[in-house]
């Protein structure tokens, strides 16, 4: 083995020093021949993915037509062919020519098990919104909740579930669900940041549904601005915003300019980089200056 080289050439003398080494660290065993174009071509993509992995696993390469006792040994039904062993033993195996995709996905469990997991996570929360967009709320919720009790600590999971009870403006619900966890989540941020809108209106009693009636009659500064903070604690950012750019348009001196600040306290609301929070910043600052 080359320095700084995670690629081995196996034979039947090294074989077992080779299989050794997967105590350690992963080793796949790749099958090929250079009568197999598309073993030829494996070979070169399982070369580059290797090496990027920067010893996170080892491959070991075995030439099918030189090597005839380890093909009968592991017992090959086809080229290119596979073996990943780890630990010592045998942990997946694959045959057939594949695309880079897919052997990313092969080998993430056992290679990058945090990139694995981070990917079925996505996954799953992808599943879950599409379901509530579907009109299965309640079975939705009904999985999220039995994740977080698997897994308390995925906070993305967590976000979520927070994000839809307060859609359905169970909001005691949702910040129950949120004061589970103590510690400063980053996904967790822009929830505390929304019951913080809350806390401001003291306890006003406006549903949200009359305040949207309200204010699309005869709009009052006090209508704008609880209108303003209650929507987008409910995630309606759009429509919290623009209750709050008419708050400063009409009333700039309502509670000594507290349109301004409100504005910069739903930005805080969104998550890094939203287009919403650049554009209405844009707005906020025409109107100011």
């Amino acid at each position: 083995m080359q320095p700084n080289s995670y690629i081995i050439e196996v034979t039947e003398q090294n074989i077992q020093q080779v299989l050794e080494q997967s105590r350690q660290i992963p080793v796949l065993v790749s099958f090929w021949s250079s009568r197999s174009q598309p073993s030829v071509q494996m070979a070169q993509l399982l070369e580059r993915l290797v090496n990027e992995y920067q010893g996170k696993v080892l491959l070991a390469t075995v030439n099918a037509d030189e090597q005839q006792m380890l093909v009968s040994q592991f017992g090959l039904q086809a080229l290119p062919s596979l073996k990943l062993v780890y630990q010592g033993q045998l942990a997946n195996e694959l045959e057939g020519p594949q695309t880079e995709e897919s052997l990313r996905q092969w080998l993430a469990p056992i290679v990058d098990p945090e990139a694995a997991q981070a990917q079925q996570e996505e996954g799953f929360i992808e599943q879950v919104r599409m379901a509530m967009e579907a009109g299965h709320g309640e079975q939705a919720e009904a999985a999220l909740r039995q994740t977080l009790l698997q897994t308390p600590e995925k906070h993305a999971i967590r976000a979520l579930l927070v994000e839809y009870l307060l859609g359905q403006g169970q909001l005691d619900e949702a910040q129950s669900v949120l004061a589970e966890v103590t510690e400063d989540a980053e996904p967790l941020r822009p929830f505390r940041a929304r019951f913080a809108l809350l806390e401001k209106l003291e306890g006003a009693g406006q549903s949200l549904k009359d305040l949207e009636a309200r204010i699309s009659q005869a709009p009052t500064a006090e209508d704008l601005y609880a209108h303003g903070l209650q929507a987008a604690a409910a995630g309606q950012f759009r429509e919290g915003l623009e209750s709050l750019l008419v708050l400063l348009r009409d009333h700039r001196d309502y509670k000594d300019g507290v349109a301004r600040s409100a504005l910069l306290e739903v930005f805080e609301c969104l998550p890094k980089g939203d287009p919403l929070a650049s554009e209405y910043r844009r707005k906020m600052f025409n109107y100011l200056y």
